[in-house]
């Protein structure tokens, strides 16, 4: 990945948070009721994972190098980033949700093992949270019309939403060379 706009487009699709890798998806089963609570979701974990990765572009030299050492500075700077969040975007969230979100999480760890460094992680970054955006605005407007489907009892709610958004990171890998 030489350029901007490859790293970018990779993340946004072949590279999906949610769809591909499987992180987020606690907040795709309880923050996509409605498009509103969605895109508020969607935003603050946005600026999350942005100032998370402007966060490791200045303090880039100074990262562990153990393994160990190195995941505690990670939940560090996804805590302090989570907890930035919501004073960037000016929306009311619940901290417990910035503090378990494991796609901030993700997103730090995953530019820790690529070993993407420098503007490349606003890059990754924008393109991660740009597709849980999204994915989170997607699944909500997915949800809404699914409440009017005859849905077996067994598989409304999480169930649903699980399986949908298992057909929908199918569709997104058929985008990989």
């Amino acid at each position: 990945m030489t350029d901007g706009l490859d790293i970018l487009v990779e993340t946004l699709i072949t590279g999906n948070l949610v769809l591909i890798q499987g992180l987020g998806l606690y907040a795709l089963t309880r923050y996509t009721k409605s498009v509103k609570q969605a895109a508020v979701t969607g935003l603050n974990t946005v600026a999350g994972m942005l100032v998370g990765a402007a966060i490791l572009w200045l303090l880039g030299d100074i990262v562990p190098t153990s393994p160990t050492s190195q995941l505690g500075f990670y939940v560090v700077v996804g805590f302090v980033s989570a907890v930035l969040a919501p004073y960037l975007t000016r929306q009311e969230i619940s901290r417990e949700y910035h503090v378990v979100d494991t796609a901030l999480i993700g997103l730090l760890l995953l530019l820790s093992n690529r070993g993407v460094a420098g503007v490349d992680n606003l890059w990754v970054a924008l393109g991660a949270s740009a597709g849980y955006f999204l994915t989170l605005i997607t699944v909500a407007t997915i949800r809404e019309r699914l409440e009017l489907a005859p849905i077996p009892k067994a598989l409304r709610g999480a169930p649903i939403i699980l399986i949908t958004a298992g057909l929908l990171g199918i569709a997104l890998l058929g985008f990989r060379l």
